[in-house]
């Protein structure tokens, strides 16, 4: 950004929309292709929404919330809420109504923003309790026929963009604006108990993209394709206002089951996504190898194990000799290249935040010539703490802090951090607001971590999480396991053992690898679901298992597990919005099994 940086989100993009009038701000699919919006015009279609809330009496603080897919319109209607002052709520679409029902009376929204009618549909039970609401803005034109379903007024976004807008009013409130003011009120997925409104200042956000601009390698030729969902803050700010701020180009993807085919369609120059993005393009790669001959699955070793030796060169600090740069030449045109092509072709880099990225995946990647580069922040830090770069990258950790970013570690262990990025506090929430922050401005995450000699960041566990037993022992479950689920035979692993003597585990098998290896062992089966009792399929997994945890201490290994025949899911409560496990739930609906495991004599 220039000297003089706007230190508003209405500012940010007012200023690009002078720099860059005529360049492609968004691009959305539309009767099977991509067109583009302009700087120029996307500023004004904000003007003109921002001038349609200003005529329906919207004030200053008042809250919009946005129940919608990622779209154009959701950052349309971010943009325009904001210009004016207002604090818009993010709603991920998977919420039921009553998680919906909650968030808008909690934060006592006034407008709704609502997509497509399968959306509408959650709000038709809920409307008699919400009395802060006043009106619904619908993304989709269809919404405002089904105006006998709702007393509320529905009013069509295609309708408001035509809107004139008024210069004097909007600059008016747009001055009232200040660094200060609250911008969005964010929801955390409440692993534990309920969600907590996280409070964001315009400056929050702001100061983050300065900061994360100077850290990675964009600018206003990158284009960035948007999936991860807007409602989570990673997205919200890495993928929408840095984007902003650079002038680089946002097209949406249409769903998450599209992602591939749009990535070949928009081409992006880097990739913004969680681990598990990441692990589902492995899984494709691997599997394609499987079917493979000989001599292609020869080839790609040899050229995965040239970007190894360069990996490991590069992680001692020494130089890459001509013949090792010969040979990576080689393995570029006849591997490295064609992985770029699953990404679209054109991909510099990516980007990984919101959960812990295994470093056996971030080697996978950076051995066929695509460097991952893992972050760590929170919602409540706007949300990037520290992120590896380019110039300074350590496997294994979530690299050094941004620039105007403090980070300590307590005596427990516990990360601390300190910056202008850090929230205004929980919305209605002032007791859990002081346990959070001190009086010095330290922010406590609940993570654990080290900080290296050379100010590299290494996230241990969660503290919540920490499972102690009857011993003393202290066990940071997540890195185990990350372990775990780093094996092709299981997708998910969930630890138990706070007060225990030992640990135990629930596993989630991939049940379509179950089933290709007991049909190699000539297993006999009905179906799928029986072999998790098979005892042949039990030792197999618990070899694999132990395999992997063979360098851990005694304490930290799995004595018994049982196997699940079904993943954890939304609609059980047992994952977040964002696919975390919320572990308490789990414990819970399996505790007999688990508690069974510790009885004189059970053999499992």
């Amino acid at each position: 950004m220039k000297e003089s940086s706007p230190s508003t989100l209405g500012a940010l993009l007012k200023t690009t929309a002078l720099d860059f009038p005529r360049k492609t701000a968004l691009r959305s699919k539309q009767n099977g292709r991509y067109l583009p919006l302009s700087w120029a015009d996307f500023d004004r279609e904000v003007d003109a929404v921002a001038t349609a809330l200003l005529e329906r009496g919207l004030r200053q603080g008042d809250r919009v919330a946005i129940l919608s897919e990622n779209r154009p319109e959701w950052a349309l209607t971010d943009l325009a809420a904001q210009r004016i002052g207002l604090a818009t709520v993010p709603i991920y679409p998977s919420l039921s109504s009553k998680e919906i029902e909650y968030l808008l009376l909690d934060s006592q929204a006034s407008w709704l923003a609502v997509s497509g009618s399968s959306l509408f549909q959650k709000i038709l039970p809920i409307q008699k309790s919400l009395p802060a609401l006043k009106g619904i803005l619908a993304f989709d034109s269809a919404l405002s026929l089904s105006q006998k379903e709702i007393s509320l007024p529905v009013v069509p976004i295609r309708e408001i963009k035509k809107t004139p807008p008024q210069p004097d009013k909007l600059r008016l409130r747009s001055e009232q604006v200040t660094p200060d003011t609250l911008a969005s009120i964010i929801y955390t997925s409440g692993t534990t108990g309920e969600p907590k409104g996280v409070m964001l200042t315009h400056e929050n956000f702001i100061k983050n993209v300065e900061a994360s601009r100077k850290a990675l390698r964009v600018g206003e030729t990158d284009t960035h394709l948007s999936f991860l969902p807007l409602c989570h803050v990673f997205e919200r700010m890495a993928g929408h206002y840095l984007m902003i701020a650079l002038g680089a180009t946002i097209a949406y993807a249409e769903t998450m089951d599209t992602v591939p085919e749009n990535l070949m369609e928009v081409r992006p120059t880097f990739i913004m996504g969680v681990p598990r993005f990441y692990e589902k393009i492995k899984d494709r790669v691997v599997e394609a190898l499987d079917k493979a001959g000989p001599l292609r699955r020869s080839i790609f070793a040899w050229a995965k194990t040239v970007g190894a030796q360069k990996r490991q060169r590069l992680e001692q600090g020494l130089p890459i000799p001509a013949s090792l740069r010969l040979r990576l030449l080689l393995a570029d045109f006849l591997v490295y290249k064609k992985f770029r092509g699953r990404l679209g072709g054109r991909v510099r880099f990516c980007v990984s935040g919101g959960a812990p990225l295994a470093r056996e995946l971030a080697e996978f990647f950076c051995d066929l010539g695509v460097m991952i580069y893992e972050g760590y922040g929170l919602t409540e830090t706007a949300p990037v703490i520290s992120v590896n770069r380019h110039e300074r990258y350590r496997f294994g950790t979530v690299g050094i802090p941004l620039e105007g970013v403090q980070v300590k570690i307590a005596e427990d262990g516990e990360i601390l951090t300190r910056s202008a990025c850090v929230m205004k506090g929980y919305y209605g929430k002032p007791a859990q607001t002081e346990e959070a922050l001190d009086a010095e401005g330290w922010f406590y995450t609940g993570d654990l971590g080290e900080l290296d000699k050379d100010g590299f960041l290494r996230i241990t566990g969660r503290k919540k999480e920490l499972i102690v037993t009857s011993g003393g022992k202290k066990i940071s479950p997540r890195p185990i396991e990350e372990m775990i689920e780093s094996d092709p035979y299981i997708l998910r692993c969930v630890l138990f053992g706070e007060g225990k003597r030992f640990l135990t585990a629930l596993i989630v098998p991939r049940k379509e690898k179950l089933v290709e290896y007991a049909l190699s062992q000539k297993i006999a089966h009905a179906s799928a679901t029986d072999l998790l009792g098979d005892s042949k399929i039990y030792q197999f997994l618990e070899g694999r298992v132990a395999a992997l945890t063979e360098n851990l201490a005694n304490f930290e290994k799995i004595k018994y597990f049982a196997l699940l025949e079904n993943d954890f899911s939304q609609a059980a409560g047992e994952l977040t919005p964002t696919l975390k496990v919320r572990r308490e739930v789990v414990l819970f609906k399996h505790q007999r099994l688990l508690l069974s495991f510790y009885e004189k004599g059970k053999t499992a």
